[in-house]
C-alpha cells in the first residue's frame, strides 16, 4: 500500500512538472506574439546606410550620392533587417533611382544586405526647344530620360546630340521618352557610344522625314564640317529588304573611317550613304539634291 502510494505522488509530481512546462511554453509563445514587434524593432536591427553594401560601384557620371540618396527619398531608416519582406522593399526602393536601370541581387546577412545594382548609361543628348530657350535632356540608350542635374556645362560636350521634334518627353525623369522612334535613335547612339564617334567628329543624329515616302530618315552630321552628311536610313527594324541592318551599317562606317583616316574624303559637300548591300556610296550633296528634285 505504501509503495502504491509513492508511485501515485510521483505520478502527479511528473504531471505538475509537464503542466507547468507547458505553460511556460504557452507562455512565452503569447507573449513573443504580443511583443515581436518590439523585439525585433530595436535599434539594432534598424536599417542604416552603412549596413547596406551597394555594387558595384556606382559611375563617375552620377554626381549624387545613390545610397544616401535612395535612403532618405525611399526613408528606409523606417524599415527593419529583420523584416521578412525587406529584400523587395530594398528592391523596389532602388528602382524607383532614376538611374538605376535594375537591380540584380539582394542578399540579407545577419549585419547587413549585400545589393547589385545595375546603373543606367548616358549615350546622349535629345534637343528640345521651349519657351524660346533649347534644352538638352541626357538619355540611355533606351530612351530614358537622366536626371539633368548629373551633367554639368562641361559634361553635355562628351555626348552625342538627338534632334527630332524638339518636344519634351511625355513623362518625368527616370520614365521612357514617350515615343518609340525616339527610342530607336537611342539605340543607335548607344551603338555610336562603343565606337570612335568623337575622333570621326559625329556630333548629331538628326531623325527626318523623307518628303518621296513620308517615312521617317536618320542622318548623322558632323559638328565641325557644315555640308557634310552620313545617311543613316531607316530605323532599326525599319530597313528595307535592300538596306543594311544597323550593326552592319556601323560595321560599314567605322571600317570606312579606319581605313581613309576621316570620313570628308573630298572638299565638296558629300552624303555618305550606309545603307546599300554592296559598298558605301559616297555622292556629292549637290547630285542628291538634284536626284531628289528629279
Amino acid at each position: 500500500m505504501f509503495i502504491y502510494k509513492r508511485h501515485m505522488q510521483s505520478g502527479k509530481s511528473t504531471i505538475s512538472v509537464l503542466a507547468v512546462i507547458v505553460i511556460f511554453f504557452i507562455a512565452m509563445a503569447i507573449g513573443w506574439y504580443v511583443y515581436k514587434d518590439n523585439i525585433l524593432q530595436q535599434q539594432q536591427y534598424q536599417l542604416k546606410p552603412e549596413i547596406l553594401n551597394l555594387s558595384p560601384e556606382q559611375p563617375d557620371w552620377i554626381k549624387g550620392d545613390v545610397l544616401a540618396t535612395v535612403f532618405a527619398d525611399q526613408k528606409l531608416e523606417e524599415h527593419y533587417l529583420t523584416d521578412r519582406k525587406i529584400a523587395s522593399q530594398l528592391r523596389d526602393a532602388f528602382l524607383l533611382h532614376p538611374c538605376i536601370s535594375a537591380v540584380t541581387r539582394v542578399a540579407k546577412k545577419p549585419d547587413g544586405v549585400d545589393i547589385t545594382l545595375e546603373y543606367r548609361t548616358p549615350v546622349a543628348m535629345v534637343v528640345v526647344k521651349l519657351d524660346n530657350r533649347t534644352w538638352l535632356y541626357p538619355v540611355d540608350n533606351q530612351a530614358v530620360v537622366l536626371p539633368p542635374r548629373e551633367f554639368s556645362a562641361d559634361d553635355v560636350g562628351g555626348y552625342l546630340r538627338i534632334t527630332h521634334d524638339y518636344v519634351p518627353p511625355a513623362g518625368q525623369v527616370g520614365d521612357g521618352w514617350g515615343d518609340e522612334k525616339l527610342v530607336k535613335v537611342a539605340q543607335i547612339a548607344g551603338m555610336l557610344s562603343k565606337a570612335p564617334w568623337q575622333e570621326m567628329g559625329l556630333y548629331n543624329l538628326e531623325l527626318t522625314q523623307s518628303p518621296e515616302s513620308n517615312e521617317s530618315v536618320l542622318y548623322i552630321l558632323m559638328k565641325d564640317v557644315p555640308g557634310f552628311r552620313i545617311l543613316w536610313g531607316s530605323l532599326p527594324g525599319d530597313e528595307s529588304p535592300d538596306e543594311l541592318a544597323a550593326p552592319d551599317k556601323l560595321s560599314r562606317l567605322v571600317e570606312f573611317y579606319l581605313e581613309n583616316e576621316t570620313l570628308v574624303v573630298g572638299t565638296e559637300p558629300l552624303e555618305i550613304d550606309l545603307r546599300p548591300e554592296a559598298r558605301i556610296e559616297v555622292t556629292p550633296l549637290i547630285k542628291v539634291k538634284e536626284n531628289s528634285v528629279e
